[in-house]
């Protein structure tokens, strides 16, 4: 069976967020290495396609990456091993065998259960072209690491093995075409338009209509010609990028490494301390956060409290910095990304009083789109006629 993808991936230092032929995909990104199947008895292999996600383990054999076994994102972050993941302010992800790892392995689980949607039956081997868009922090985004990053995915042939029980199924991943850009300028694409091409519209402006008066038939058009601030607060980097239109202004270029995961960080020994664990890692922290019914939910939220208050307010600071350097010519303030929920009820107060003082408006992303934001851009761009141009100027011969 052969298919052909659009991808749009989002390699964030805590979640990976991707759109694989049109399907969301958020799992931790995390992976770790292992020798053997964690399944003795026999389990009929269909009953593994439908949540494939969730027990995700592969077998890799790739150019860009050590070949081995692998248990990747929720299963091995439920497994009790060893976790490899990015080492928030330290790894370069160009460099790291984790997203390229995490990444081939979620495109091959998607073809399998693309495979049995279409055939009801489980094939020996499948082939897979993919386009893709994916991203590096503007802190780490150069000409050499972003070439460096799509060689690792167009280079040769990667062939992945997805253990569904004790049936294998064979995975030959190529990428004609990548491109790197960096982290949250493609949000542009995702601001506009739906994955359907229409101007987007719907609850994703619902707070921003009401907060500003605008008449109901407000869609995404309204952006297209904004110069916006983009505050994407990740993990372990917080970009601010300036778009005007569909451009990226890269005199404007500027990230630093603020983040959630830093606050994480800093509060994990006492919640450890308060959970009575020696240690856990920063993605478990953060799934509890995310999840108001966990026992631990009201301890983890006590001891993120002040080290978040002072990523709030070094944020603000840079934002400042931006707007100064831009001489505050800026329409519209747009905040995402998975930092910005846990931060929204210290953040958005602050920058409202900014925006009102220098005559901007906010548009604070809510929480169901915050972290997709990154993927949906990807996706959009990924499909678009820039990248299409791209992709065959790069193609053509010389």
């Amino acid at each position: 069976m052969k298919f052909h993808f659009f991808v749009g991936n989002d390699n964030g230092n805590s979640e990976h967020d991707l759109i694989i032929d049109g399907k969301l995909v958020q799992q931790p990104n995390v992976n770790c290495t292992v020798d053997e199947l964690p399944w003795s008895e026999e389990q009929s292999p269909e009953s593994f396609i439908k949540n494939l996600q969730e027990q995700l383990v592969v077998t890799i054999d790739s150019p860009a990456a050590r070949p081995g076994m692998y248990y990747v994102g929720k299963f091995a972050l439920e497994s009790g091993e060893i976790l490899d993941n990015l080492q928030i302010g330290i790894d370069l992800k160009s460099d790291m065998d984790l997203p390229i790892i995490n990444t081939l392995a979620q495109i091959a689980a998607m073809a399998v259960q693309k495979a049995y949607e279409e055939e009801k039956k489980i094939p020996d081997t499948i082939e897979v072209e993919a386009d893709m868009a994916t991203a590096l922090p503007v802190t780490q985004h150069t000409d050499e690491t972003s070439l460096k990053f799509e060689k690792r995915f167009t280079t040769g042939s990667h062939n992945v093995t997805v253990h569904l029980g004790m049936q294998r199924v064979g995975v030959k991943i190529v990428f004609p075409f990548a491109k790197v850009v960096p982290e949250a300028t493609p949000v542009i694409f995702a601001l506009q338009k739906d994955s359907e091409g229409n101007w987007r519209e719907g609850d994703i402006f619902q707070s921003f209509i009401e907060a500003y008066d605008i008449e109901k038939k407000f869609n995404g058009s309204y952006f297209k010609d904004k110069r916006i601030l983009h505050v994407d607060i990740g993990d372990g980097s917080t970009e601010y990028p300036i778009t005007e239109g569909n451009k990226f202004l890269r005199q404007f270029v500027y990230g630093t490494h603020h983040g959630a995961g830093y606050a994480i960080e800093e509060a994990l020994d006492e919640f450890n301390r308060l959970i009575h664990l020696t240690d856990s890692p920063r993605q478990f922290f953060s799934d509890v956060l995310k999840n108001p019914k966990h026992k631990f939910h009201a301890r983890a939220i006590k001891t993120l409290k002040r080290p978040l208050e002072s990523q709030v307010k070094q944020i603000v600071q840079n934002v400042k910095r931006q707007l100064t350097k831009t001489r505050n010519e800026i329409d519209l303030i747009c905040v995402y990304g998975g930092g910005s929920i846990l931060m929204r009820s210290m953040l958005q107060p602050l920058l409202d009083e900014l925006c009102k003082e220098r005559e901007m408006k906010l548009l604070y992303i809510p929480a169901d789109y915050a972290v997709q934001m990154n993927a949906l851009g990807l996706d959009a761009f990924v499909r678009g006629k820039i990248y299409e141009a791209l992709k065959n100027k790069a193609v053509q011969p010389v």
